[in-house]
């Protein structure tokens, strides 16, 4: 049996539970032993499994925290770095989403080269000292933003998330929205052929847009009633136009 762990300070616990919520369902067919506690001062993901299933274990292990990075990390750190110039905090956000997903690409490359493990990953060290050079990037991204965004109105905003979206590559084929009062249920369809199966519960609007952006979806349906307004419904029509339907649910 190989041992491998996980670990973050206590004070960054947040961390350890999103790779647990994450990492859980996809590592099963590995027959893999986990159990999570904390100490004084760290909290700690543990994890054993049998030799010939270290390989597939470490990758299932490597997208996770690099989906964290991606959704979470960059998602935050750029929230910080770049000011929000409008008065809409809705499609701040969605922007925010869409510039960490714009180069996602050049994250992972970077990622999957220097993301590698030993008995104790530390993931708070590694998130302080080994993304020094994307955050590099990083910077640089939010600069360019900051500079630029002070000359945007509400309509140009929309043009830009609008711009970003088309021009990235599509991840589903569609995603289906059911609203009900101010609960959304998102459903995704890989490809035509497909078995559409739930992917997230949303709360709010902003919940809403981040989940269907990150599906990156070619086309939305979103069921809706009749005499209910949603401004997250506005906004993705606005941004996806004629990608997106609207329906009234019976």
């Amino acid at each position: 049996m190989r041992e491998l762990a996980l670990a973050t300070k206590v004070s960054n616990k947040e961390i350890i539970d999103f790779l647990y919520a994450n990492i859980q369902s996809k590592i099963d067919f590995c027959k893999t032993i986990i159990t999570r506690y904390n100490d004084n001062n760290f909290s700690y993901l543990l994890f054993a499994c049998e030799e010939k299933f270290v390989e597939p274990c470490e990758m299932i292990l490597r997208e996770v925290i690099i989906d964290y990075i991606e959704s979470v990390y960059k998602l935050n750190y750029l929230k910080q770095k770049i000011k929000n110039p409008l008065s809409n905090s809705l499609a701040f956000n969605a922007y925010i989403k869409v510039l960490a997903l714009f180069d996602k690409s050049t994250d992972e490359s970077a990622l999957g080269k220097i993301l590698i493990f030993n008995q104790t990953f530390f993931v708070d060290s590694f998130l302080e000292f080994r993304l020094n050079p994307l955050k590099k990037h990083w910077n640089n991204l939010a600069e360019l933003s900051s500079d630029n965004l002070t000359m945007f109105n509400s309509a140009t905003f929309i043009d830009i998330i609008r711009f970003l979206i088309n021009t990235m590559d599509n991840l589903v084929y569609k995603v289906k929205v059911i609203c009900d009062g101010e609960h959304f249920s998102i459903y995704n369809m890989k490809n035509k052929n497909e078995k559409i199966k739930k992917i997230a519960e949303c709360k709010n609007s902003t919940e809403l847009i981040t989940n269907v952006l990150n599906s990156c979806p070619s086309y939305i349906d979103i069921y809706i009633n009749g005499d209910n307004s949603y401004e997250a419904v506005s906004f993705l029509s606005n941004v996806f136009t004629n990608r997106l339907k609207i329906f009234m649910k019976n």
